[in-house]
C-alpha cells in the first residue's frame, strides 16, 4: 500500500472516530446553524461538467468496432478500452471519497486555505505533463468486453451526478487530503495537497477532459483502423 493511501486512510479514521464519539456535532447540525459556502451556481457547474463529458464520452465509443476499441500505439500505450476503464475505476473512487468526506464533520479552518485554487484542477484538462497512474486505477480488463466496460463507466457517473445533485452537504466546507502529516497537519501546502468536495470534482471533469482529448488523439494516428 503506498503512503498516500495509508495517510489518507489514516485521516479518515480519526475523523470517523471524532464523528462517532461526537454525535451531536454531525455536519449536517454545523452546516444547518452557519453559513453554507457551497453555492447553487457551483453545483449546477459541477452537473453541468459532469454530464457534459459524460456524453461526450459516450458520443466517442459507444459505436467503436472491435479493432477500434482494442487498438493501441505500441506497446505499452492504452487503447480506448483501457481508457474508458481507466475512467470508470477514477469516478469509482472519487465517489467514494466524496460520499464519505461529506458524512464527517466539516473542517472550515481550511476554507481559506484553498480558496481561489479552482484554476488548478481545471487546468488539468490540457496540462501537457505526462500523468502518473497508481497500480489501483491501472485498466486490466476487468469488464471483459466492450459493451460492459461502457456500461460500467456510464452507471459509476450517472451516480455521481445524482449525488452532486440531490446532497444537503457543503462541498466547499468538506476536504480531501494528499499530504496530510498526522503529527503536524499540512505544512505549507500546494493546491493539490488539500482539496475540497467541489474541487475534487473539477478534477473528475478535467480528467474525462484529459482523456476525451487522448482518445481524439489515438483516433488520428495513421494505423487507426477505419470504419
Amino acid at each position: 500500500m503506498n503512503q498516500q493511501m495509508i495517510k489518507f486512510r489514516h485521516l479518515m479514521w480519526l475523523l470517523c472516530l471524532l464523528y462517532c464519539t461526537n454525535p451531536d456535532q454531525g455536519s449536517n447540525d454545523i452546516i444547518q446553524h452557519g453559513e453554507t459556502l457551497w453555492t447553487a451556481a457551483e453545483r449546477q457547474l459541477l452537473l453541468d461538467g459532469l454530464q457534459r463529458t459524460m456524453l461526450e464520452m459516450l458520443d466517442l465509443v459507444t459505436n467503436l468496432k472491435e479493432d477500434q476499441w482494442n487498438f493501441t500505439e505500441g506497446s505499452g500505450r492504452w487503447s480506448i478500452g483501457n481508457i474508458v476503464e481507466h475512467l470508470e475505476l477514477q469516478d469509482k473512487m472519487h465517489y467514494r471519497e466524496v460520499y464519505l468526506i461529506s458524512k464527517i464533520p466539516i473542517m472550515p479552518e481550511y476554507v481559506e486555505v484553498v480558496k481561489g485554487n479552482d484554476h488548478h484542477f481545471l487546468a488539468y484538462a490540457t496540462d501537457p505533463k505526462p500523468g502518473r497512474t497508481s497500480w489501483n486505477l491501472e485498466p486490466n480488463g476487468r469488464f471483459c468486453n466492450q459493451e460492459n466496460t461502457i456500461r460500467a463507466f456510464q452507471r459509476v457517473r450517472e451516480e455521481l451526478i445524482k449525488y452532486v445533485q440531490e446532497t444537503e452537504e457543503d462541498f466547499r466546507q468538506h476536504f480531501t487530503f494528499r499530504n496530510y502529516k498526522p503529527d503536524g497537519g499540512l505544512t505549507n501546502p500546494g493546491a493539490w495537497d488539500v482539496r475540497d468536495l467541489h474541487q475534487l470534482l473539477l478534477t473528475t471533469i478535467a480528467h474525462t477532459d484529459r482523456h476525451l482529448g487522448q482518445i481524439k488523439k489515438i483516433m488520428q494516428v495513421a494505423s487507426y483502423p477505419g470504419d
